[in-house]
């Protein structure tokens, strides 16, 4: 090959040494791309680590004021050590190795939030990730000397990039001095600090159950699923806890099995599973916009994707489920979002536009995600399946 010509030679030096113009290109590059290209020189490493420019490349890869999720990561709540679980690649195969840079030898994901987990380890401490900059921050409870009399403790997260950098991780505790009476005390990374006791609230645990473990992060709140007439919700700005709707309309005369709470670009999601002899089928439901009511959306059969793919072996149990877990997301090119459901080691899922059931991923041979048995008496459609988003991010901690 012939020498590059002078002309060429000044045109990319002029793009490599004008760092203006040299941002304004890496902001438009993929998230992989630029943690590789950290080494091409101190410049580029310096454009690239800089907190500003971090949070104007998410902020540029947002779709409609959301943000796309990468993959999800799928855990279960018993069989599975609390740092293994599946990968389901979104957009493009990802395997990331997510734990290996954290010294603690078992870490348990609570949540996941517009890229960065929230997780609990073993050292009495939990720890704030972003996997795709392989960096964590460690944080532990405040040592109020109530923590020594907790019974219950629930931690949950709230972050979105899209509105600020920082993010706020809350505490709800339980004492034994107490029974009913929570307390929330709220972490802030803008000040590196605790408030305790900011709100106190009881529940009365004889009429309802709410579930303060499986926080969800939406429009600015956190929301927790309940099996009564209300539920909660604690808006982040305003520090303040607010009761919500839980009464979904019937649409099925037998008993829930099991409710799936999720949110897709903005608006909250709940599907229900039910106690009947063959269960196939599960209802969705959407919450309105103004928190006033649950809204029948549609009721999925999950028999029907045995039509478009013979090879799903559902292995339906009586009176449980035939398949392991249901997750709700955003469609990234529809404004309609999409139901993922994993059966026999395969994630599935269904369109509401079109109404049709696409294959997401196989998680391969072995013991799976919804395969028929574990062992002689467990089927693992037994055990309840959590899912996480991942978001390839460069945000700080």
């Amino acid at each position: 090959m012939g020498r590059k010509t002078p002309m060429i030679n000044s045109a990319a030096e002029k793009i490599a040494y004008n760092q203006d113009l040299l941002t304004q290109i890496l902001l438009r590059l993929p998230t992989k791309s630029l943690i590789k290209f950290k080494s091409v020189s101190k410049l580029w490493r310096f454009i690239i680590s800089d907190p500003d420019f971090c949070l104007s490349h998410t902020r540029h890869h947002h779709r409609n004021g959301f943000l796309s999720p990468t993959a999800l990561l799928l855990k279960g709540d018993r069989f599975c050590p609390p740092s293994e679980f599946s990968i389901v690649p979104l957009k493009h195969y990802s395997k990331v190795p997510f734990f290996h840079y954290i010294p603690d030898s078992h870490v348990k994901i609570l949540q996941s939030c517009n890229g960065l987990l929230l997780c609990e380890s073993y050292r009495q401490s939990y720890l704030i990730c972003n996997p795709t900059t392989k960096k964590f921050r460690r944080i532990y409870c405040p040592s109020n000397s109530a923590y020594n009399f907790i019974s219950k403790c629930f931690v949950s997260f709230a972050f979105d990039p899209l509105t600020s950098p920082d993010y706020k991780i809350i505490c709800i505790w339980e004492s034994y001095r107490e029974p009913c009476k929570f307390n929330l005390d709220l972490y802030s990374s803008k000040t590196g600090s605790w408030d305790l006791c900011i709100v106190s609230f009881e529940v009365d645990e004889d009429e309802q159950e709410i579930e303060l473990n499986n926080g969800v992060f939406c429009n600015g709140r956190i929301h927790w699923c309940g099996y009564g007439e209300e539920s909660l919700y604690f808006d982040v700005e305003k520090e303040c806890l607010e009761t919500m709707p839980m009464a979904l309309p019937s649409r099925m005369d037998a008993p829930e099995t099991c409710r799936y709470f999720s949110e897709s670009r903005g608006v909250l999601y709940v599907a229900v599973t039910y106690c009947i002899a063959v269960c196939l089928e599960f209802d969705v439901f959407e919450m309105a916009r103004d928190y006033s009511e649950w809204n029948w959306k549609k009721r999925v059969n999950v028999g029907d994707a045995v039509k478009a793919f013979p090879e799903l072996e559902l292995g339906c149990i009586e009176y449980y489920p035939g398949f392991s877990g249901v997750y709700i997301i955003g469609s990234e090119k529809q404004e309609e979002p999409m139901v993922v459901v994993w059966a026999d080691g395969k994630i599935i899922s269904f369109d509401f536009r079109q109404g049709a059931w696409k294959m997401l991923y196989d998680l391969g041979p072995g013991i799976k995600i919804g395969s028929l048995y574990l062992g002689d008496d467990d089927h693992l459609h037994y055990e309840r399946f959590h899912a996480y988003q991942y978001f390839e991010n460069l945000s700080c901690l």
